[in-house]
């Protein structure tokens, strides 16, 4: 990142800032968080403390969309001719790291941005969102951040009764994400207030009612599941997914077994249904095109997951510094990403391609080294414990168990359970979660 001086917009005193004014993905995958930031460039004076954001033109670019931004602020106030030479050195920059082969013709119609937030919509809705969903998640924002200054609970009951078309799934994830935010910043006052608010919205709104039969029926799918034990068996299985009562629970049960569900499964279950009759036959053939749209929709899923993690692996390896680049994008990387570079690897060895198989290996280590040998052993011996007074003994014999980064790092593993589907994982960290944070409140309050 370059490097220029200039005066402090408070005191004018010289000052050197670090300026990005590129921000590809291709080149650094952490770009684009960068900019969706709000701050992409900070100037901080050491003469009279000022922060602030940096004022300068910048070029966005994402081979993958075939996305070339450009914005230059216009209280830069620089002449139409200004503007076009600075903005044409910075689309250069972007032509000449790429290969010829992948300069492609949307790079000669670069979009002009008049505005930073026009810019950080247009990235967004390349993603697929749009101003429309960005309004409606600033809503419940609002929503939120309303709900938690209020001190009367017939107060907020009422203001729940009038907006409960906000208070939806989006509405409890952004809850969620505030809530690690507080953990992060070791905030105990406003967690208390987030989780004190969604126990109240999950035991009196419609939508919170849904939310606890929902997991009141998981609860029971991964009861059956750990029933059969070592014991399951095809047959014992499709009885569990046949009789399951619900669509949650049938989803649960799809989700979790996913690999048994193969064709000597569905075998069985066709010859159940040959012996049917009636309306039993009728109702198992209905079952029977559920489960194949579910499995389809699991497959699909993940390929998708897979082919963004195999994006984000090749744009990995082609940076200069890649355990850099892995630790700026650690939010971003799960287990079918790991999975992923461990099948290149091992593709790469086979193929006697050691350059490439060198950085695979490197992007391992870097993440085995990120992931706290330590905690990451604690996390799994707790893991393994169903007693809960025994899971309170070890989490009491392990200090550190009560830092805020340990339960960061159990957030971001529930975070990586639900986004891979693993119900049966995020519950069992989310116990884990719940234990740590009671700790981690008693020893702050101890302080």
């Amino acid at each position: 990142m370059p490097r220029t001086q200039m005066q402090c917009p408070n005191c004018r005193q010289p000052i050197v800032v670090d300026v990005q004014q590129v921000f590809d993905v291709s080149q650094d995958p952490s770009a684009k968080q960068r900019l969706l930031s709000g701050m992409p460039n900070l100037a901080q004076c050491q003469a009279c403390g000022y922060q602030g954001p940096l004022v300068t033109p910048l070029v966005y670019h994402d081979p993958q969309k075939e996305l070339l931004l450009t914005f230059v602020p216009s209280e830069l106030g620089l002449p139409r001719d200004e503007q076009e030479r600075l903005i044409g050195s910075l689309i250069q920059q972007v032509m000449n790291a790429l290969p010829q082969e992948q300069r492609k013709a949307y790079l000669l119609s670069p979009q002009t941005m008049l505005t930073y937030q026009g810019l950080v919509e247009r990235i967004l809705e390349a993603d697929g969102i749009t101003k429309e969903m960005i309004e409606a998640q600033q809503q419940r924002l609002r929503l939120i951040e309303r709900l938690l200054q209020v001190s009367s609970e017939d107060v907020l009951d009422e203001i729940v009764k009038q907006e409960s078309a906000l208070i939806d799934d989006e509405f409890f994830m952004i809850l969620q994400r505030l809530g690690e935010a507080a953990i992060g910043a070791g905030d105990e006052r406003a967690l208390r207030s987030i989780v004190g608010l969604q126990q109240r919205l999950l035991d009196t709104t419609e939508f919170g009612q849904k939310v606890k039969e929902q997991k009141q029926e998981i609860d029971a799918a991964v009861e059956s599941l750990q029933a059969l034990g070592n014991d399951i068996t095809r047959e014992k299985l499709l009885d569990l997914i046949v009789e399951a009562p619900t669509e949650t629970r049938l989803a649960t049960l799809v989700s979790m077994t996913r690999p048994g569900l193969d064709y000597a499964f569905f075998e069985l279950l066709s010859q159940r249904i040959e012996a049917a009759q009636g309306e039993e036959r009728a109702r198992l053939e209905e079952r029977r095109a559920k489960i194949l749209q579910m499995t389809q929709e699991i497959d699909q899923e993940m390929q998708a997951r897979k082919d963004v993690a195999r994006r984000n692996l090749e744009a990995l390896l082609q940076v200069d510094d890649i355990e850099q680049a892995v630790l700026q994008n650690l939010s971003a990387i799960d287990q079918t990403f790991v999975n992923l570079v461990q099948e290149e690897q091992q593709k790469a060895r086979q193929a006697g391609d050691l350059g490439r198989s060198a950085k695979l290996g490197q992007i391992l280590d870097t993440l085995q080294k990120a992931s706290g040998g330590a905690e990451v052993a604690l996390i799994e011996e707790l893991l393994a414990i169903e007693d809960e007074e025994q899971l309170k003994q070890t989490l009491a014999s392990h200090p550190e168990a009560a830092s805020p980064e340990f339960v960061e790092l159990l957030t971001g593993l529930m975070a990586q359970a639900q986004q891979a589907g693993d119900e049966n994982l995020s519950r069992r960290v989310e116990r884990i979660f719940e234990a740590a944070l009671r700790l981690s409140m008693e020893a702050n309050l101890k302080q």
